[in-house]
C-alpha cells in the first residue's frame, strides 16, 4: 500500500483472492494482456478502499479496469466471453493514461 491509497499504513483485507480473469487467446486479447500488465506495474489494476459490492473499507477493490472473472455464464454481469469487453478494456486502460505504444514500450 501507497501515499496514494486512502488510509495508508492501516491494516486492510483482501477478500476472494487470488483473482482469477479471462482473455481471448487472439490477438486483440494479448494485445489487452500486455497493457494489463502494464497496469499492473503502475499499480492501477486494484487499489483499497470501499468494496461496491459488500461496502466493506480498507479492502482490496478493482481500480476502475474491468475484468471478466466468470467463464461461460454472464450470472454477476463479469462473464467471458463478452464481445465488446476489449474494447471497453482499452478505453479504461486509456483513461487510466495506459495507450497501445505502452505495451509495446514496456515488458
Amino acid at each position: 500500500m501507497g501515499p496514494e491509497h486512502p488510509n495508508p499504513g492501516k491494516p486492510f483485507t483482501a477478500r476472494g483472492f487470488p483473482r482469477h480473469c479471462y482473455l481471448p487467446d487472439s490477438e486483440k486479447g494479448r494485445k489487452v494482456l500486455r497493457l494489463l500488465l502494464v497496469a499492473w506495474d503502475r499499480r492501477l489494476i486494484f487499489s483499497v478502499g470501499t468494496s461496491s459490492t459488500t461496502g466493506e473499507s480498507d479492502t482490496v477493490i478493482w481500480n476502475e479496469v474491468h475484468h471478466k472473472t466468470e467463464f461461460g455464464s454472464n450470472l454477476t454481469g463479469h462473464g467471458f466471453p463478452d464481445p465488446g469487453h476489449l474494447d471497453n478494456v482499452l478505453e479504461e486502460l486509456r483513461a487510466q493514461g495506459i495507450t497501445e505504444d505502452d505495451g509495446l514500450m514496456e515488458k
